[in-house]
């Protein structure tokens, strides 16, 4: 009996292995979270900023060109111009100031409005304080989902359910045809693969007919004995 019990796990060293495989679990998340910041910083400070001064420059060519040079630089103006209208969409779109200011229901309920009153989100209480990781995982998942419901289910309702326990748990219900799998081109694939960096699932139910709802559950990956409701405040 002593033999056996000597190869047994005790509760401290099991507490300590789910605490470590909790720690690098949040270790992959921020680095995931800080990789994409650095990925913002650069297309604001870099990209857009050599965008900006080329526009600068064929203007500044535009003022003493002659012929067919003048329909040539306001063709390559026009497509500067175009690609750095793109890149500032893509920027604002990595991720917004009020997810950061005002939290993730804020930020979720603004991006409802412009898809138009038939898409509501509901959060029935307070969320906990969300990490970056957790809240841009939760922001983009939502985000992407409701791309898929304005391109696949157009002007049906759409309705965004968000609560937490030990995850983020969001669901998005459109009133759409439904028929919508995992393998085909919704992009749902897609994002299941990003939210397995985040130890996350996805599931999706779309019977034919709909309504189709897809949900995310996203680890808070607290530290055993953390309390997980410690309320954001807006």
């Amino acid at each position: 009996m002593k033999w056996f019990s000597a190869f047994q796990p005790t509760e401290e060293v099991s507490a300590r292995r789910i605490a470590e495989l909790t720690a690098s679990r949040r270790a992959v998340a921020d680095a995931y979270e800080i990789e994409r910041q650095r990925i913002e910083r650069d297309l604001h400070d870099g990209a857009q900023q050599f965008l900006v001064s080329a526009m600068i420059k064929l203007g500044e060519a535009q003022l003493d060109a002659s012929g067919p040079q003048v329909e040539l630089i306001a063709a390559a103006k026009a497509d500067v111009a175009e690609g750095l209208s793109a890149l500032r969409k893509t920027v604002r779109g990595i991720q917004p100031q009020v997810l950061t200011d005002r939290g993730l229901v804020a930020a979720l309920s603004n991006v409802a409005t412009s898809y138009g009153p038939h898409v509501t989100v509901y959060a029935p209480h307070e969320l906990p304080e969300l990490s970056a990781s957790v809240l841009a995982a939760g922001y983009f998942f939502t985000t992407e989902a409701l791309t898929n419901a304005a391109k696949y289910a157009s002007r049906a309702p759409v309705s965004v359910l968000i609560t937490s326990d030990e995850s983020l748990r969001i669901s998005v219900v459109d009133q759409g045809p439904g028929g919508a799998t995992l393998i085909d081109g919704h992009g749902l694939a897609g994002m299941r693969e990003r939210l397995a960096a985040f130890d996350a699932t996805l599931t999706i139910s779309s019977p034919v007919g709909g309504p189709t709802k897809v949900a995310a559950a996203i680890p808070l990956l607290l530290d055993r004995g953390q309390p997980g409701y410690r309320l954001e405040h807006p």
